[in-house]
Protein backbone atom coordinates (compact mmCIF):
# COMPACT_ATOMS: atom_id res chain seq x y z
CA UNK A 1 0.00 0.00 0.00
CA UNK A 2 2.74 2.38 0.79
CA UNK A 3 4.60 1.62 -2.44
CA UNK A 4 0.98 2.35 -4.48
CA UNK A 5 0.67 6.12 -2.28
CA UNK A 6 4.35 6.82 -3.04
CA UNK A 7 3.44 5.90 -6.52
CA UNK A 8 0.60 8.09 -6.76
CA UNK A 9 2.55 11.25 -5.32
CA UNK A 10 5.17 10.82 -7.51
CA UNK A 11 2.83 11.30 -10.48
CA UNK A 12 0.90 14.32 -9.32
CA UNK A 13 4.36 15.59 -9.15
CA UNK A 14 5.39 14.88 -12.39
CA UNK A 15 1.68 16.20 -13.63
CA UNK A 16 2.37 19.65 -11.71
CA UNK A 17 5.77 20.15 -13.19
CA UNK A 18 4.71 22.18 -15.69
CA UNK A 19 6.21 25.48 -16.51
CA UNK A 20 3.52 28.13 -16.70
CA UNK A 21 4.17 32.02 -18.15
CA UNK A 22 1.78 35.37 -18.36
CA UNK A 23 -0.21 35.82 -21.18
CA UNK A 24 2.33 38.77 -22.34
CA UNK A 25 5.26 36.17 -22.54
CA UNK A 26 2.61 33.73 -24.45
CA UNK A 27 1.98 37.06 -26.63
CA UNK A 28 5.52 37.42 -27.31
CA UNK A 29 5.84 33.47 -28.10
CA UNK A 30 3.25 33.46 -30.56
CA UNK A 31 4.17 37.22 -32.09
CA UNK A 32 0.69 37.93 -31.50
CA UNK A 33 -0.92 40.74 -28.78
CA UNK A 34 -2.01 40.07 -25.43
CA UNK A 35 -5.20 41.22 -26.80
CA UNK A 36 -5.59 38.44 -29.37
CA UNK A 37 -5.03 36.16 -27.17
CA UNK A 38 -7.73 37.57 -25.17
CA UNK A 39 -9.92 37.82 -28.09
CA UNK A 40 -9.25 34.09 -28.67
CA UNK A 41 -9.84 33.14 -25.01
CA UNK A 42 -13.12 34.88 -25.52
CA UNK A 43 -14.30 33.01 -28.78
CA UNK A 44 -12.82 29.95 -27.13
CA UNK A 45 -10.01 29.67 -29.87
CA UNK A 46 -6.19 29.70 -29.47
CA UNK A 47 -4.05 27.77 -26.89
CA UNK A 48 -5.18 26.03 -23.83
CA UNK A 49 -4.98 28.04 -20.83
CA UNK A 50 -5.15 27.49 -16.97
CA UNK A 51 -7.35 29.87 -14.57
CA UNK A 52 -5.86 29.99 -11.63
CA UNK A 53 -7.35 32.11 -9.08
CA UNK A 54 -8.49 34.88 -11.93
CA UNK A 55 -5.04 34.83 -13.47
CA UNK A 56 -4.54 33.65 -16.89
CA UNK A 57 -1.63 31.30 -17.54
CA UNK A 58 -0.08 29.03 -20.38
CA UNK A 59 1.60 26.25 -20.22
CA UNK A 60 4.53 26.23 -22.43
CA UNK A 61 3.37 22.94 -23.88
CA UNK A 62 0.08 24.22 -24.65
CA UNK A 63 1.56 26.92 -26.49
CA UNK A 64 3.97 24.13 -28.86
CA UNK A 65 1.14 21.77 -29.16
CA UNK A 66 -1.25 24.87 -30.59
CA UNK A 67 1.57 26.00 -32.76
CA UNK A 68 2.24 22.26 -34.46
CA UNK A 69 -1.62 22.18 -34.71
CA UNK A 70 -1.29 25.26 -37.15
CA UNK A 71 0.97 23.99 -39.41
CA UNK A 72 0.19 23.91 -43.01
CA UNK A 73 1.65 21.64 -44.96
CA UNK A 74 1.79 21.97 -48.82
CA UNK A 75 1.23 19.14 -51.29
Amino acid sequence: MDIQVNKDVNLRIIKMNRKLIKPKQAASILMCSERTLETWRREEKGPSYYKIEGKVLYGLDDLQNFIEGSRVSVS
